[in-house]
């Protein structure tokens, strides 16, 4: 047994259990899961956090963890989910409880895709609290980290659901570990907040939203939009006394003290902050867009100077560098790398690049107010290390409550913020990531957190853990359409709204969000409905609705879509980052089939020199349909001995996000008959992404006939029921 662990055993056997705090009569409970020594720096500060959130009518139960290890605490709070008297409906783990690090589950995620053979299984694996929220996913526990004392590593089984739907909400207040502060003086000050905030009035009227650079190709048609979407979501801040607040990289050359300050005003309830992230950064500028030519010459000379910066410290000779960069680089001037290697000028890029991203150290500089932050970015919530984004603003001086961040690296077309709109009418926070599960997504802070409803229609939460589909039903025509989404999940959820029901709703409603609803869950059905849909989505007014839909055609695949695809490629005015998508989309398309429908839609009237105009778009229409993918796929099914096993492994981890649904049958016939364990199970991984491709049926048969087929090796027969549970799990 590790040393530790047996510390902590040893320490609780007369203290450990599980203690009811001021037990109520109560519908509902919550569970308080903290560790030992956490409990005894804070155990008043722990009684009144439990008393405030039994003022919300909820009974609390104070789990304190004797185990140390995360599947004692998931049986745990199973039994308390169970209790047919107080079943719990959320849980909060306090300081350090043990980290689920999950492995073989990254389709449970937006976008994590990193090979668990060739890197650290600490970086390859996903620190998740899916673990303990939802009690259907089945795991093979592995190891115990001896070094991070907290890593649990959990393999997620064949035969466990392919798909997350937590029971329970939860939320981690996990203190930062800096080197600088007490993390238990941090605990004490953070719950001391949340206590303190229970007790006073605040609703959502300020709202603040930023974009960083390189987000979602910096389309401005998507952030446009996304005001109008806010709107949908609180439309009481039409009101002159309401807010919302926009900035834009761009809008200084180093717009990290403007977005500091403003994350700063002491009235800001919601910060929705889109960008580009790590453990402890967040990225929010490039380097500035040039206003002169001294100006671009200047920011080329910096360029230079980190590059030759880069290539010594791999040992390279400074003046061959040097040479050959500027050879690379139509000769500029040796002259302009001057100071590459000066101390003093060292130290100013150096300060110059600092200044662009806002880092954890940051935060000694100002004090983030926004109650509730959102951070649309990879990394900012890895709570698994001693330092994370998301830890510095609840940790903070200042008055943020709850942050929602991502232990690994995020899609970005992502719904970050769905159901968002109920926080306004008085949701607890924790419900934001139990329905919008990923297995990276978490909140951290108070997971009952909640705002005080601005407008009083009904008890949201009761509502939410009790109504059930009769009355949700009704609320389809409330007028508020935060309201109308939650309405379609539950009905969705309870199997009791077919599909063409959605459909319907979405062709009538005027709401940007409703429809977004619509078309998330219509991708849950495997029928001519969602197909139906997206033909009209991508010609939808919001523009998020549109290029969801592009990316779901991606991912569907069937001929009858390609006229949809094709209308957006014809279109002159494509916002950034749907054209994006349409280029994405394109490449998992047959040239003819594209081909034949830019001969039928393309008018060469609608544009200025409409007969090139026409050549350059399907000359792309070419090119996209015959990509580097079809090599790859060529590459996967190839009898060539010259086709190397890593070679293959690098194509078939390409299929993955390219969904080449025209190949499908060479690839299940090549996958059923190859002789080599490890390109099947990897192919078979790989297919299982396949879930709304027109081809899923294909995949499904082949790999449950593999999986009973008992002259296949184990892994491949696992890995093949894991396949074919990830594509015909969850339908509705």
């Amino acid at each position: 047994m590790n040393f530790k662990r047996s510390i902590c055993l040893a320490s609780l056997l007369a203290v450990c259990g599980i203690s009811a705090v001021n037990a109520v009569s109560s519908q509902r409970g919550f569970a308080i899961v903290v560790d030992p020594k956490s409990y005894a720096e804070a155990k008043n500060e722990i009684s009144a956090y439990a008393q405030s959130v039994e003022n919300m009518g909820l009974k609390t139960i104070t789990v304190i963890d004797k185990w140390c290890i995360p599947d004692s605490i998931r049986a745990e709070l199973k039994k308390l989910y169970d209790d047919k008297k107080t079943p719990i409906e959320g849980a909060v783990f306090i300081g350090d409880i043990p980290i689920p690090m999950i492995r073989d589950a990254q389709h449970l995620t937006s976008a994590f895709k990193m090979n668990q053979e060739t890197f650290p299984r600490e970086e390859s694996s996903v620190p998740s609290d899916r673990f303990y929220d939802d009690f259907d996913l089945k795991f093979k526990y592995l190891d115990h980290d001896s070094v991070n004392v907290l890593y649990h590593y959990y393999s997620l089984l064949p035969e466990s659901p392919q798909y997350l739907k937590p029971e329970i909400y939860s939320g981690r207040i996990k203190p930062l570990e800096d080197g600088k502060s007490n993390k238990y003086d941090l605990l004490r000050r953070y719950l001391k907040k949340v206590v303190r905030q229970k007790n006073t009035q605040n609703i959502v009227d300020q709202y603040l939203y930023f974009s960083g650079h390189g987000y979602v190709s910096e389309s401005m048609m998507a952030r446009i939009d996304e005001k109008g979407a806010i709107l949908q979501n609180f439309p009481w801040m039409q009101q002159q006394a309401s807010g919302i607040d926009y900035i834009d990289h761009k809008r200084d050359k180093a717009v990290k003290t403007r977005l500091m300050s403003e994350l700063q005003r002491k009235d800001l309830d919601i910060a929705l902050l889109h960008h580009h992230g790590d453990a402890e950064i967040e990225y929010l500028n490039n380097l500035p867009d040039p206003k002169s030519i001294p100006e671009a010459i200047d920011l080329v000379k910096m360029y230079l100077r980190d590059v030759a910066r880069s290539h010594v410290k791999k040992g390279l000779n400074p003046d061959s560098v040097m040479h050959r960069v500027s050879k690379n680089l139509s000769d500029v001037p040796l002259e302009w790398f001057d100071g590459a290697f000066d101390p003093e000028v060292i130290k100013k890029d150096s300060i110059y690049n600092r200044e662009l991203d806002l880092y954890v150290d940051d935060f000694s500089r100002f004090t983030p107010n926004s109650r509730m932050v959102m951070l649309d970015a990879c990394f900012n919530g890895s709570f698994h290390k001693g330092k994370y984004i998301a830890g510095a603003y609840i940790f903070d001086e200042g008055e943020t409550a709850v942050v929602l961040a991502n232990s690994v690296n995020v899609l970005q077309d992502k719904w970050t913020d769905r159901y968002v709109g109920m926080m306004g009418l008085g949701m607890k926070a924790g419900y934001m990531v139990q329905y919008n599960p990923y297995l990276e997504g978490h909140l951290f802070g108070d997971p009952t957190y909640a705002f005080t409803p601005a407008v009083k229609i009904f008890d949201v939460n009761e509502a939410i853990a009790s109504k059930p589909a009769s009355w949700w039903k009704k609320q389809l025509d409330n007028p508020y359409p935060a309201v109308q989404v939650m309405a379609l999940r539950k009905l969705a959820d309870a199997g009791i709204i077919d599909s063409k029901a959605i459909l319907d709703i979405y062709k009538s409603n005027k709401s940007e969000v409703v429809r977004l609803e619509c078309l998330v869950l219509l991708s849950q059905f495997d029928d001519d409905n969602f197909v139906k849909c997206l033909d009209m989505a991508v010609n939808d007014s919001y523009e998020m609705v549109q290029r969801f839909a592009v990316n779901f055609i991606a991912k569907r695949g069937d001929e009858s879509l390609a006229r949809a695809l094709v209308s957006l490629a014809v279109t002159n005015n494509t916002a950034e980052r749907t054209e994006f998508a349409v280029k994405q989309a394109a490449a998992l398309y047959p040239e003819d089939i594209l081909v034949n429908e830019f001969n039928k839609q393309f008018d060469p009237s609608n544009f200025v020199d409409g007969e090139k105009v026409g050549e350059a778009i399907k000359s792309a229409l070419k090119i996209y349909a015959n990509s580097f993918r079809v090599k790859d796929v060529e590459n996967i099914i190839s009898n060539d001995t010259a086709v190397t096993v890593a070679k293959k492994l690098n194509a078939i981890r390409t299929i993955r996000n390219s969904h080449m649904h025209y190949y499908v049958p060479q690839l299940l016939l090549y996958v059923e008959n190859c002789d080599n364990a490890e390109v099947q199970v990897a192919l078979l991984e790989a297919l299982g992404w396949f879930r709304n491709s027109f081809r899923h049926k294909e995949i499904s048969d082949v790999a449950i006939r593999m999986s009973k087929n008992t002259a296949l090796p184990q892994q491949v027969r696992d890995e093949a029921l894991k396949t074919y549970n990830r594509i015909e799990d969850n339908r509705l």
